[in-house]
């Protein structure tokens, strides 16, 4: 699992330097919305969503709101792991003060980690990177013309893969009113490299470095954040983590203006699995972003 969970870090944060063409998100998109009820709680009720880009295909998200809304209330857009759409939210416990939103990556069935799909995988991650920029770009759009939404409360989460993508978008939207990253970091190509450590045998690691940089794209973190700025900027990262060492979370919190806060865990990347770290982690961001003022 650790091997396969490697490669795709790698190889995401690889596609995402060769960034050379251009990205949907200037374009705008369609606002159809096509809602399928899924569950319900004393809480809450959850559904599936599916909005339109710009090129007419249909990108999955979820929605998890309170059943009974008296003002308007925060949201939060999630954009975790690349196999996590859905189970973001089955992984936050139920609540009644938030409006949630996930998304599914664009083109994950077209991803394939062996055989020509590996040669193919950096093509298709380039793609599923832009595509998923855009659909950012939707939910943001879907979430500001929601009255139930308090348009100075929306607030951007990215977690591990999803990282990268939330610091672009942050910092192009300005809808955006907070951006919050969990067990992230910046420096795509260090990354790169050190995740390839366990690459196919026909990948030289000489060329990973200057690939990077002859072709560092739109993903790169530490070019984004400091646009962030003057909205709040919270990171979760650890020690222990593996996948997205301290000294790549310490090069993109450095990058980072005012206002900004770093919390540190002691954790390895794979512990997100564990449903104990998460509650913590979701008991830590809720209590700072309610004392810094995004949540009620």
């Amino acid at each position: 699992m650790r091997a396969r969970l490697l490669q795709w870090v790698a190889l995401l944060l690889l596609a995402m330097t060769w960034g050379g063409c251009s990205t949907n998100l200037e374009r705008g998109g369609t606002t159809r919305v096509q809602p399928t009820p899924v569950a319900e709680t004393a809480l809450s009720r959850k559904f599936e969503l599916r909005l339109i880009n710009s090129r007419g295909e249909h990108l999955e998200y979820f929605i998890r709101e309170p059943r009974d809304v008296k003002r308007p209330l925060p949201a939060v857009f999630i954009l975790a792991g690349v196999e996590t759409g859905r189970e973001s939210l089955d992984l936050i416990d139920d609540r009644d003060d938030l409006v949630l939103v996930s998304m599914n990556y664009p083109r994950r069935e077209e991803l394939a980690l062996s055989g020509l799909g590996l040669v193919l995988a950096p093509y298709v991650l380039r793609r599923m990177a832009f595509d998923s920029l855009e659909g950012g770009r939707l939910a943001l759009d879907y979430l500001s013309r929601r009255t139930d939404v308090d348009q100075k409360r929306i607030i951007l989460l990215g977690v591990s893969f999803g990282s990268p993508i939330i610091v672009a978008l942050g910092a192009r939207d300005p809808r955006a009113d907070a951006v919050v990253l969990i067990y992230g970091g910046g420096d795509l190509g260090g990354l790169a490299r050190s995740n390839l450590r366990e690459r196919p045998w026909w990948v030289p690691g000489w060329i990973i470095p200057p690939a990077v940089r002859a072709f560092l794209g739109e993903f790169e973190p530490l070019a984004h954040v400091e646009k962030v700025a003057p909205r709040y900027f919270l990171m979760v990262s650890s020690r222990q983590d593996e996948m997205f060492p301290p000294s790549s979370a310490l090069a993109l919190y450095g990058r980072a203006r005012d206002p900004k806060k770093l919390i540190w865990y002691e954790t390895g990347h794979l512990d997100l699995f564990d449903r104990q770290l998460i509650r913590r982690l979701t008991r830590d961001v809720v209590a700072d972003l309610r004392a810094a003022g995004y949540l009620h």
